[in-house]
């Protein structure tokens, strides 16, 4: 089951406060009660003891000395199980340990201790003791990201009910307040590059600072525009830490109209402000902006960017709500030469539900893959798998330009594809005539999908399930997409007796070598 959103600490401070204005007492009276009609059995008492008036609390006497004191020990303790960590490595090497990298081993008894010095240093945060905050929450994550030469040490995921991305905001907050306003913007830099290290590689924002407390944050409107001019100094690629940070800026200072700016003037060498505009403008319902706006980038953008793909995919959203199939058609094919896959595909074949379209815009799209399969995009290796992959060419397997020849009805393209591959390793990405031969041996068969004989059945799922590699899609969903477009296409191929014959020979001669 999916999460809900955690909602920030100022909203959540803002909402309760709303909240409280807007009810009567009568009002808090029934919310009380229900609240109390819900409760537990064991926990009456409990909550009887929480109804009573609450005294503002007094700030609690904090040491600095004995809080850094208190972090320092703990860290030579650390240092110290590290040392011995051979012996315990030993000791344990047939025990219950052995078999579990993940085991926190002999550093599990320093948990708890370090979860109460994360309490600690949120609560000297809390009461404004920000110089100590600073400096506490400094010292606890650098502790946590030692290790000894085994790879174990203790890791703030480890530590039960301290949230990394709420502690290392309090942190920024408090770099934040406790700098200069002259050495803010590049204190600022730094220790956010540093906290990403933190967040195993999740990017910080400066909305994190505003959102980690209830408390304005103290001249941000200067801040902003020094922390603007800062961030242009700086190298700022498309997609790189300045350039986000350097977006986010623009939003919070000058929001939509800075963001239209920011695109129409420097979309070519920020693409992501695009993106950023359309998702404020959606996030206002101004969708026929939306869709002016995206067809206004593509046109700007130069042609062979993958980042083209998310646009168009934003125009493709718009278009839909606005009924605009025109502009849907553009979308989509934008989309599939942007950065082309079997989705897009699968996008192009639903969209065109006249036969007729379709008999034009499959053979079109296979001849692209083709080309496209024939030069692949410079920077594509070695690229794969990092960050969003907005900007990263795409890759396509055999099997995307297989799917393509099959849909547009040329089976001798598709046979001449795979004619060559191992009869052998049918489950490998690289190899995709296993689906051919499946996809040859159904339509030789003249059954529909829903009447195949089991064996056939069998092995047509096969070569779907083996031809079909999505990273963070429903497989199972993509392949019913593929049966539902081949139950389609099958009782349209029109193949002569010489060609049944010709590819009958070549699946029974595949199948005498498997």
């Amino acid at each position: 089951m999916e999460q809900p959103e955690k909602m920030p600490l100022k909203t959540f401070w803002e909402a309760v406060e709303q909240r409280l204005a807007a009810y009567s007492a009568d009002e808090l009276r029934t919310i009380l009660r229900a609240m109390a009609q819900e409760t537990p059995p064991a926990d009456r008492q409990y909550f009887l003891a929480r109804l009573a008036p609450v005294a503002e609390a007094a700030p609690p006497p904090i040491q600095e000395d004995e809080l850094l004191a208190a972090i320092d020990d703990c860290a030579r303790e650390i240092a110290d199980a590290m040392q011995h960590a051979d012996a315990w490595e030993r000791r344990y090497e047939w025990g219950e340990y052995y078999d579990d990298e993940d085991s926190l081993g002999p550093y599990e008894e320093f948990v708890e201790p370090l979860a109460g010095l994360f309490d600690q240093a949120e609560a000297a945060f809390d009461y404004g003791h920000l110089a100590l905050a600073r400096a506490a929450y400094h010292k606890l994550f650098d502790l946590l990201s030692i290790e000894d030469d085994y790879g174990r040490g203790v890791r703030v995921t480890d530590l039960a009910g301290v949230d990394t991305g709420e502690a290392s905001a309090r942190y920024l907050r408090a770099v934040y307040e406790t700098e200069s306003p002259d050495y803010r913007p590049a204190a600022l830099f730094e220790q956010l590059r540093q906290v990403q290290g933190w967040l195993f590689g999740r990017r910080p924002a400066l909305n994190d600072l505003v959102q980690i407390s209830p408390r304005p944050l103290p001249d941000q409107e200067r801040f902003l525009a020094d922390w603007i001019a800062y961030l242009r100094t700086q190298p700022s690629p498309s997609g790189s830490d300045a350039d986000a940070w350097l977006r986010e800026a623009v939003r919070l200072a000058q929001g939509t109209a800075g963001l239209a700016d920011l695109a129409q003037t420097e979309g070519r060498t920020r693409p992501r402000a695009y993106l950023d505009w359309f998702a404020a403008l959606e996030q206002e319902g101004r969708l026929p902006e939306v869709l002016a706006a995206a067809q206004a980038a593509l046109q700007t953008l130069p042609t062979g960017l993958p980042i083209r793909a998310a646009i168009a995919d934003h125009l493709c959203a718009t278009a839909s709500q606005l009924h605009d199939p025109a502009a849907l058609r553009h979308g989509r094919w934008e989309a599939f030469v942007a950065r082309p896959s079997l989705l897009r595909l699968l996008d192009l074949w639903e969209l065109a539900a006249d036969p007729a379209e379709r008999a034009t815009l499959m053979p079109r799209a296979a001849a692209y893959l083709q080309d496209y399969g024939a030069q692949p995009p410079a920077g594509l290796v070695g690229t794969l798998g990092i960050g969003d992959g907005l900007e990263q060419p795409a890759w396509i397997g055999p099997a995307v330009l297989a799917h393509a020849y099959l849909l547009a009805g040329d089976w001798d393209a598709a046979q001449r594809l795979v004619a060559r591959g191992q009869v052998l390793g049918w489950s490998s990405t690289e190899n995709a005539q296993g689906l051919v031969v499946a996809a040859s041996l159904v339509l030789l068969s003249g059954q529909s999908l829903g009447a195949l004989p089991a064996n056939l059945a069998q092995v047509w799922q096969w070569g779907l399930q083996y031809s079909v590699v999505v990273w963070g899609e429903d497989k199972a969903g993509v392949i019913q997409r593929l049966e539902r477009a081949y139950a389609e296409q099958f009782p349209l191929v029109r193949l002569s007796i010489e060609q049944q014959e010709r590819l009958l020979a070549w699946c029974l001669d595949v199948a005498q070598q498997r």
